[in-house]
């Protein structure tokens, strides 16, 4: 294979590669997530959010998540209560399909 052929092939391969957000793979596992954004990070775009118990995967507490997709980061605010799913595999865990709680 000629050099220019091989760059080509890689290339071609590195674009199929962008379905999942970039460098965390896909899920092995998901979780729903309840709760409350205590503030924010734009540009790492990282929620720091006080949970709920998350499945078998977290018990409650106050923690960062990646937040990879601009449509999901854009509904976060401080003080919004919400709903989410955590995608976790073996290295990584973000959020995804974000939803925001009616005000009670």
């Amino acid at each position: 294979m000629k050099r220019r052929e091989w760059l080509l092939a890689l290339a071609t391969l590195a674009g199929c590669s962008k379905k999942q957000p970039a460098g965390r793979g896909p899920a092995k596992k998901q979780y729903a997530l309840k709760g409350e954004v205590l503030r924010l990070r734009p540009g790492e775009k990282i929620a720091v959010i006080k949970h709920d118990k998350i499945g078998d995967w977290m018990e409650a507490m106050t923690m960062d998540f990646p937040v990879p997709n601009e449509a999901d980061f854009a509904k976060l605010a401080e003080g919004r209560h919400i709903k989410a799913t955590v995608n976790v595999n073996d290295e990584y865990f973000w959020l995804t399909d974000v939803q925001v709680e009616p005000a009670e």
